[in-house]
Formats: structure tokens, C-alpha cells, sequence
């Protein structure tokens, strides 16, 4: 006969058993509950960018036509996909200084471009950068993108930044964002928010094409930067702008704001009447899963997404 003592103890490790069992299966449940939602949200995600690449097509194919392409800059609008909603927002994405217009020359052997370092010195200059600095820090972006480890008046190349708490190095290569100006010499983050509204990296090392047709008043130092302007005499030039815009480039350089002005021959094709770059802005809802692309699309015959993000520019 069991005294009563044992009996408990038997009581007590089977409870201490079967609370180790509910415990495991609250724990198993838990996972497969997970499982399940990473799978239903897998799917949705999965149908949100197959909205996305239906929504990229259609948009690739209004904007095979020339004249829609340039009328749809600036613009947003909707675009059927199945099972969902898709908003799209378009804007000239070539108005901008192009980092990589820093240099010139094929890829591996990138050389610093004169030119549009003068020019990137004089966009910073423009915009309140002191005179010296800005020198230095256009300097310094060339030495970042060029394939030489010949440093530029000014500039830094890798032994500046092997110096650093982290050591790093230039990248010798074309910037793939914007965001990529922060790791150079020399830029802080306020300065970095200040030039970031001018700045864009194409993802070729082409001269700054510049829409004179689309620059707003805030964006008078790209235009000063090629003209030789002030800010001021920028801003009334675009205020000045015909209604329909400037119908050729030559047009532009006709203006009678511009009769004293003589550009080197780089500088006279900079100006364009037509944006040959947009960037879009597209949200997809697709089954209640939401995804956001950006990008950068380069206008022409047929028209090519030559930058894609999954989320915002930066």
C-alpha cells in the first residue's frame, strides 16, 4: 500500500509533466501560427511586386511615345493592377548636378573631369559654400569616383581616409545613389542636407544635363552654375521663361538675359528643352500588402528603367 507521501510526489511530476507538455505546445502552436502569417505575407508581397513589374510595363509603354513622356513629367497618376491600386508619381530626374560627371573615361579607368569640377566647386558656392571648401570638396569627390590614386589639389584620395577612426577607402568607381557624397572628405551632415536638393548620380559620367524647361525658382544655382550668373539674375531667367518654354536650346542661349554670356563649348549643350531622365514614385496595394518602388527611368527608343529601389530614394 502507497502512503500518501509518494502519492503526491507522483502527482506533482506528473502535473510538472504535463505542464512541460502544454508548455512545448503553446511554443509549437506559436511557430506554426507564425509560419503561417510569414507565408500569407510572403504571398501578398509576392503579388504586390508582380503589381509592381505590371505597373513598370505600363509605364514603360506611355512613355515610348515622346511627346506623352514629356507631358506626363511632373505628374501623378493611377495605374490598374489586378486585385489592387497602384500610384504613380513622375519627375524630370536629370535636373540635377550628376556626381559622376566628376569624371570621364570607361569604367577602371575614370579620370577627373576639369570641367565639372570647376563647376561642382561653383553649384557649392552658389549655395553658400565657402569659397576654399567648396574647391576642396569638389576636389575630393573626384578623387572618391576616378581610378587613380593621384590626389587632386584639395582633394583626398586613401590615405586620407585610412586616417579615420574606421579606416576606409575612395570607392574608384561611379556613385550608385546621391547618399554615397556622405563617406567624402570633408562632407557633414549639414552640408550633406543642404547640397542634397542639387544632387543626383546618374548612372553614367556624362556632363549635367540641365531642363532648363523644368527648373523651378529654387533651382536657379544649376542654372547660374552653367551661365555664370548670380543666383538672382538665374532667378529672373527662369521667371522670364516663355509660357511653353524654350523651344530649342538654342532659343535658351538667345535670351536676352544671356547676349553677354560666352560659355565654353561644354557648357553651350548642357541646357536641355526636354527631360531625358525621369524618376518615378510608385506605390502598389495589392490584397491589402502594400510595397513602395523608385527609380530612374532614361527616356529613348525604347525607354529602359536603368535604376530600380524596393522603398524610397533614400
Amino acid at each position: 500500500m502507497k502512503r500518501e507521501s509518494e502519492t503526491g510526489a507522483a502527482l506533482i511530476n506528473v502535473l510538472i509533466i504535463v505542464g512541460i507538455l502544454a508548455t512545448l505546445a503553446t511554443g509549437l502552436f506559436d511557430r506554426l501560427r507564425l509560419a503561417q502569417r510569414l507565408a500569407i505575407n510572403s504571398e501578398a508581397q509576392g503579388l504586390a511586386r508582380s503589381g509592381a513589374h505590371g505597373a513598370e510595363q505600363l509605364l514603360l509603354a506611355r512613355l515610348a511615345d515622346p511627346a506623352a513622356a514629356q507631358a506626363l513629367v511632373g505628374q501623378a497618376t493611377a495605374l490598374p493592377v489586378p486585385d489592387g491600386n497602384a500610384r504613380l508619381a513622375l519627375a524630370d530626374g536629370g535636373t540635377c548636378f550628376n556626381l559622376n560627371s566628376l569624371v570621364v573615361g570607361p569604367p577602371g579607368s575614370h579620370a577627373a573631369r576639369p570641367i565639372a569640377v570647376a563647376q561642382f566647386a561653383r553649384l557649392l558656392g552658389l549655395i553658400g559654400v565657402d569659397e576654399e571648401q567648396a574647391r576642396r570638396l569638389a576636389a575630393a569627390t573626384a578623387d572618391w569616383i576616378d581610378s587613380d590614386d593621384a590626389t587632386l589639389p584639395g582633394g583626398a584620395e586613401d590615405a586620407a581616409y585610412a586616417r579615420a577612426a574606421i579606416p576606409y577607402r575612395t570607392a574608384g568607381a561611379l556613385m550608385a545613389e546621391a547618399s554615397e557624397w556622405r563617406a567624402v572628405a570633408g562632407v557633414t551632415p549639414a552640408l550633406y542636407a543642404k547640397a542634397r536638393p542639387f544632387l543626383c548620380a546618374l548612372p553614367e559620367a556624362d556632363m549635367s544635363r540641365i531642363n532648363v524647361n523644368r527648373l523651378a525658382p529654387a533651382q536657379a544655382p544649376l542654372l547660374a552654375m552653367i551661365t555664370g550668373q548670380d543666383v538672382g539674375s538665374a532667378r529672373q531667367l527662369i521667371a522670364s521663361r516663355p509660357p511653353r518654354g524654350w523651344a530649342s536650346r538654342d532659343a535658351f542661349w538667345a535670351s536676352p538675359a544671356l547676349a553677354r554670356v560666352l560659355p565654353p563649348a561644354d557648357q553651350l549643350a548642357q541646357p536641355q528643352v526636354q527631360s531625358q531622365w525621369i524618376s518615378y514614385d510608385l506605390a502598389v496595394d495589392v490584397a491589402g500588402s502594400a510595397i513602395r518602388e523608385t527609380g530612374l527611368i532614361r527616356l529613348g527608343a525604347p525607354p529602359r528603367i536603368a535604376v530600380r529601389r524596393w522603398g524610397p530614394e533614400e
